[in-house]
């Protein structure tokens, strides 16, 4: 064989040898991705035995068959208060499951006065399909509901879905138990909202003004400079963790010069204790809960304040006057407001 030609051999020996090594390569990358299991996330198998504990599919022969998807309706699902006194107040919903595909029912109705709280049922008891409960309680509470048939179920749970909680009226009346009452001597300390004037730094608000005056003659009253005293009894709130929550403001006719740290607006806490059937209730002292001496801010601020577990109380808001001069005059008179009173349970 010539010497050009073995070299020619040689040549494509070797170009075919690299191919069929590259030819393999690939083929066993592809085998090797091809056979690669995808990854599946382990399930959730407590999550699922919680389902299961709620409702399954029933393997009754005589069920449907195929998909369900739970849903409903209902006739309400918040609630405001004003009366200052629970205890009779429980409030109904009605809820209207318009699953479909359905053979069995299942509802869960957290914090109503349900007993049990569970109901269960089919598609032929009308008092499944359409069900009232009544809330009690203050809070947000969940609504559970579940359908299945013979092959397929499923869950709903509505988070918060029912809340329940206490909105003041903002009403000064001593003979209205749900109103607030003027204690301090003053009867024109506080004033609540009405048609007849509007504080437009403070609409909406409970108000004492930074000057007490005759409102025919417009002097100024003995009783300026007195403690403004504003109480309102609460009554059957409950045993369960609460918040009061409320917005307030103090508005200086103008602002101090100097720091003045002297209490500006506080509110105090009355608990009232029954010792037991025949007993009269115990009342106490009241306590500070809050207060604030600020004087640099003018705007509405937020207070939310833990209210101890008790379910009989009063609530009694103090507007103080401002440092005095040498002939008793208010040196920096100030209006305080307050306004979006609510109490309600705790998260």
């Amino acid at each position: 064989m010539r010497k050009g030609a073995l070299y020619n051999y040689l040549y494509l020996k070797t170009i075919l040898f690299a191919m069929r090594n590259l030819i393999s390569l690939f083929l066993s990358s592809a085998f090797l991705f091809s056979c690669t299991k995808e990854f599946v996330p382990p399930k959730n198998t407590e999550a699922d035995a919680d389902l299961l504990a709620i409702i399954a599919p029933s393997g009754d022969a005589d069920h449907k068959t195929g998909s369900v998807q739970a849903s409903f309706l209902s006739s309400n699902s918040v609630f405001t208060v004003a009366s200052s006194t629970l205890s009779n107040l429980a409030f109904p919903i009605t809820f209207i499951s318009t699953a479909q595909n359905n053979d069995s029912i299942v509802w869960v109705f957290e914090g109503s006065t349900a007993s049990p709280t569970t109901l269960r049922g089919n598609v032929n008891s009308p008092s499944t399909v359409a069900t009232q409960v009544f809330y009690q309680k203050l809070g947000k509470f969940d609504v559970v509901h579940a359908v299945a048939n013979k092959t397929d179920f499923n869950v709903i749970r509505k988070k918060d879905y029912v809340s329940y909680e206490f909105q003041d009226n903002l009403t000064i009346d001593a003979a209205n138990d749900d109103s607030w009452r003027i204690l301090s001597a003053a009867p024109i300390g506080w004033i609540a909202p009405d048609d007849s004037y509007v504080y437009l730094p403070c609409e909406e608000s409970l108000v004492s003004y930074h000057t007490l005056r005759d409102p025919n003659t417009g002097e100024m009253l003995a009783t300026n400079n007195d403690n403004h005293v504003l109480s309102k009894s609460f009554r059957s709130f409950g045993d369960e963790p609460k918040n009061l929550v409320f917005e307030y403001k103090i508005d200086f006719i103008a602002l101090p010069t100097v720091a003045d740290v002297n209490p500006k607006i506080s509110l105090s806490y009355n608990p009232v204790i029954t010792l037991g059937s025949g007993i009269n209730s115990v009342d106490t002292d009241a306590y500070e809960l809050w207060s604030d001496v600020t004087y640099e801010v003018t705007r509405f601020r937020q207070v939310i304040i833990p209210l101890p577990n008790l379910s009989d109380f009063d609530l009694v808001f103090t507007k103080y006057p401002s440092a005095l001069g040498a002939n008793e005059e208010q040196l920096h008179p100030f209006t305080v407001c307050i306004r979006k009173i609510r109490i309600v349970a705790s998260e």
